[in-house]
């Protein structure tokens, strides 16, 4: 063997190692909004991959576990042009953004262990999102500009929408699906304003958009 298929083989026992160390266990998860309107359900659901990573601890504030979560916003249509989307992102102006990450941990109270670790991608269970727990909502006048989206309170959904429109309930259930794609193709602007999205400053007291409150990647 030459020297630069020595090094090669080396690399990828090395590589190989490492991941053997510091595994990545991930599990998805559908997240549906359920919306009532005139007395009919309407639905909109995505599929989330929750990720946890080991990570070397080669300095002091490297934290030992990376939680990720990859996938996108719910898109509801309710009908006559009106659409309701449920952010990754949750909050009375989407300043939240650990939103989709925290809801596997929390609600089956992770603790870090190597067992609870291991055991991710075997995980299942339904349950509805309490009030207090829910995603930002929003809706918008033109899916084509994001400068005219608007926060909607989950108990002003009659008054932004119409008379007979309320949340019926947020539900997350685990899943094995594939990630949920094609948000973008529903609101245009995901493409069209994508550079302003993604260097969009945060203002804690204003809804401002963001391209990471619509679609998430791991990093």
């Amino acid at each position: 063997m030459n020297r630069l298929g020595l090094i090669a083989l080396t690399a990828v026992g090395v590589f190989a190692l490492y991941k053997l160390s510091y595994p990545t266990y991930s599990c998805r998860y559908r997240i549906t909004v359920n919306v009532e309107v005139d007395g009919q359900m309407r639905s909109g659901s995505s599929v989330i991959e929750f990720s946890a990573t080991k990570q070397m601890r080669f300095l002091p504030d490297v934290i030992p576990i990376r939680f990720d979560a990859e996938g996108e916003a719910v898109f509801v249509d309710l009908g006559g042009q009106r659409s309701l989307v449920a952010l990754l992102q949750a909050g009375e102006y989407g300043q939240d953004g650990e939103f989709p990450v925290r809801l596997v941990p929390k609600h089956f109270r992770w603790q870090n262990t190597e067992n609870q670790f291991a055991s991710l991608p075997k995980l299942r269970g339904k349950w509805e999102l309490p009030s207090n727990e829910l995603p930002t909502l929003v809706t918008f006048a033109d899916a084509n500009n994001s400068a005219t989206l608007r926060v909607v309170r989950p108990d002003q959904l009659e008054q932004v929408f119409g008379p007979g429109v309320r949340l019926g309930g947020v539900v997350i259930e685990m899943t094995t699906d594939a990630v949920t794609r094609g948000l973008e193709a529903r609101l245009p602007f995901l493409v069209s304003q994508r550079s302003a999205l993604r260097s969009a400053n945060q203002n804690p007291r204003r809804f401002i958009p963001s391209y990471d409150a619509f679609l998430r990647s791991s990093r």
